[in-house]
C-alpha cells in the first residue's frame, strides 16, 4: 500500500483525534447527562449573561444524541482507517455537525441563553471549519493525482 502523503497522514491524525472525542463525549452523554448539563450551568454561573439549562428527565432524547455521537464516531473511525478510500464520508460528517451547530445557535436565540447551547454551537462549528481546513487540501491533492494519473 502507498503511504499517505503529508497532508492525508494530518488528516489520519484529526480523525483519530476526532473518533477519540465524539466516543468519549457520546458516552458521557449517556452514562453522565445531567452531570454534563450541572457543569455547563456552573460555568454559567460563573461567567453570567447565561440561563441555566434544566436536568433532562426524558431519556429518548438522549437516546438520539447518543445514536447521532456513535454515527459520527463511526465515520470518524471509518475515514482515519482508510483515508483515500472513505475521503467520501467527510461530507456526512460536516453535514451532521453543521446541522448540531445550527440547531443549537436556533435553540440558543429561539428558546433558551444557555452557555449549553452556545458551546455547542461554537464546539460544533469549530469541529466543521477545523474538518473543512484538512479536508479541502486532501480532497484537491486527490483530485489532481487522479488526473495526473490519467494522463
Amino acid at each position: 500500500m502507498e503511504a499517505l502523503t503529508n497532508r492525508q497522514g494530518n488528516y489520519r491524525v484529526l480523525m483519530i483525534l476526532l473518533f477519540w472525542t465524539f466516543l468519549v463525549v457520546g458516552a458521557l452523554f449517556y452514562i453522565v447527562p445531567n452531570q454534563m448539563i450541572n457543569l455547563f450551568n456552573l460555568i454559567a454561573a460563573k461567567v453570567g449573561h447565561f440561563q441555566a439549562t434544566p436536568p433532562s428527565t426524558e431519556k429518548f432524547f438522549i437516546d438520539l444524541a447518543v445514536a447521532y455521537m456513535a454515527c459520527v464516531t463511526a465515520i470518524a473511525y471509518l475515514i482515519q482507517k482508510d483515508v483515500r478510500k472513505n475521503l467520501n464520508l467527510t461530507p456526512v460528517l460536516i453535514v451532521g455537525k453543521v446541522t448540531s451547530s445550527l440547531i443549537s445557535l436556533v435553540s440558543f436565540i429561539a428558546y433558551q441563553r444557555s452557555l449549553l447551547y452556545f458551546s455547542n454551537f461554537l464546539i460544533d462549528g469549530s469541529i466543521v471549519v477545523i474538518v473543512l481546513a484538512f479536508y479541502l487540501p486532501v480532497k484537491n491533492e486527490s483530485r489532481e493525482q487522479t488526473q495526473h494519473g490519467a494522463v
